[in-house]
């Protein structure tokens, strides 16, 4: 009996430290973590920047980023890349503003945010076919397409930018049993990308694609419309993500979208995301989403320049691709 109670601690003990070390190593460990040690900071550097105005006033355009690094972490799913996500998030605050009375009717409103996220939908469609039917590297189609939508955004709006009709602005500003409307969207996506991509045949295909392509093909899935499809989707979600921002910003800065560029790829890897495809977590990526809001909002409180933050950014991006590596060699000790 003693022999056996002598086995059974360490066995007891060694099973906690693998689940404490595979929830770390999980996209969601590493988020929480880091907004953890994020909070701690923020504490000691910039107390003003956890205050209660201070968070819901940061919530909204954490969700507004969240919903972008949702489509970002689909592209990525599937080994590729969007650098294209701030001029679609441009283009989208454009098409849902210019030329369009603050007295906009509600079918007006709507049919200008349905158009502007048709548009999105088909920047996608065309970034994933000339990816994956054309070959051409992601990280080059993605950029040349933002640039050429930054173009259309200077063309369209003769470099001025509009007001959001206020109903747009009403909603983007509005609240839903306590909440901002922005933060219930937000939560809406997530919990549907969550299931779509647990609970259903497509969505376990995609993250079979994006994991194992070689098995996917053995399966006989059709990977390239698995990967053509995560553009098309993220492009969706670039114009829900714009076109909140339009409503929140009221008068939303013609380059607004190019601040989401590095930032919707810097929620990924905090959301514990390889870069090189696989398994994500939705949830993760917003909570990464959250971290990457509020270290702009604490560089700010604590009186640090703008370049601070894109240094930051750049510098998670790195460390982040980086423990993808060392993580999993830690986790199979």
């Amino acid at each position: 009996m003693s022999v056996a109670g002598g086995q059974a601690a360490p066995s007891a003990r060694a099973t906690a430290g693998q689940v404490l070390r595979r929830w770390i190593g999980a996209g969601d460990g590493l988020a929480v973590i880091a907004v953890i040690l994020l909070a701690a900071a923020s504490a000691w550097l910039a107390p003003s920047s956890l205050s209660p105005a201070a968070l819901y006033a940061m919530f909204p355009f954490a969700a507004i980023l969240g919903v972008a690094a949702i489509g970002q972490q689909l592209v990525v799913q599937q080994r590729g890349l969007d650098l294209s996500a701030g001029g679609a998030i441009s283009l989208v605050c454009v098409l849902a503003t210019y030329a369009l009375p603050e007295t906009a009717s509600l079918p007006e409103v709507l049919g200008r945010c349905l158009m502007a996220g048709g548009v999105a939908a088909i920047v996608g469609l065309v970034n994933g076919v000339f990816i994956v039917r054309f070959r051409i590297a992601p990280l080059v189609t993605t950029i040349g397409m933002n640039a050429v939508l930054m173009g259309f955004v200077l063309w369209l709006s003769n470099g001025i930018p509009g007001n959001a009709p206020d109903l747009l602005g009403g909603f983007s500003l509005g609240r839903t049993v306590g909440l901002p409307n922005t933060v219930v969207v937000a939560a809406i996506i997530t919990v549907v990308a969550m299931i779509a991509l647990g609970r259903t045949i497509v969505g376990r295909r995609f993250v079979l694609s994006g994991t194992n392509p070689l098995a996917a093909r053995a399966a006989g899935i059709r990977i390239a419309r698995y990967e053509i499809g995560a553009y098309v989707v993220a492009g969706i979600c670039y114009a829900v993500a714009g076109i909140l921002l339009a409503g929140l910003l009221k008068v939303p800065n013609l380059n607004v979208g190019q601040t989401y560029l590095l930032a919707t790829v810097a929620a990924v890897v905090i959301g514990g995301n390889s870069l090189l495809g696989g398994r994500a977590s939705p949830l993760a990526t917003v909570i990464g989403a959250v971290f990457m809001t509020q270290l702009g909002q604490m560089l700010i409180a604590a009186g640090l320049e703008r370049s601070a933050q894109y240094l930051l950014q750049g510098a998670i991006v790195i460390v982040g691709a980086s423990v993808h590596t060392i993580v999993p060699r830690w986790i199979g000790r």
